[in-house]
């Protein structure tokens, strides 16, 4: 499954605890991923068993703003560049980076946890492994 991979690669990447869907209470920093959607691309009459999955990720830091930015970037720089190649050990055809949101929470002990969300649209094969 891509999201194994997924895991695997941000995990690596970052240093953090990486969760599908949401942080666990009490956890505060880490990163989690969900994927949104995921059409198969199409080519005309024909099925290509392509799919175009749109995962989102989001990275979670207390009192760091700097340090989600670079997380972000650096997820960036390593999968930029990927044309027929991998993400951990899965198959991935290519990847584009897609929309941004941050935002910030005060938390009860007066911390800042800062939040940024990026879309990503990754073309893989639902069946590689």
């Amino acid at each position: 499954m891509i999201e194994n991979a997924i895991l695997k690669a941000l995990g690596g990447l970052s240093g953090l605890p990486v969760y599908p869907l949401l942080l666990p209470d009490p956890v505060q920093q880490g990163i989690t991923f969900q994927r949104i959607s995921d059409p198969e691309v199409g080519g005309g009459l024909v099925r290509t068993g392509l799919t175009a999955g749109r995962f989102q990720i989001s990275i979670y830091k207390v009192n760091d703003y700097t340090a989600v930015v670079e997380l972000d970037r650096a997820i960036w720089e390593a999968w930029r560049d990927i044309r027929h190649g991998k993400i951990a050990d899965y198959p991935v055809q290519y990847v584009e980076r897609g929309g941004i949101v941050q935002d910030c929470t005060t938390l009860p002990s007066n911390s800042v946890q800062y939040r940024l969300v990026r879309d990503y649209i990754i073309y893989f094969y639902e069946d590689s492994s």
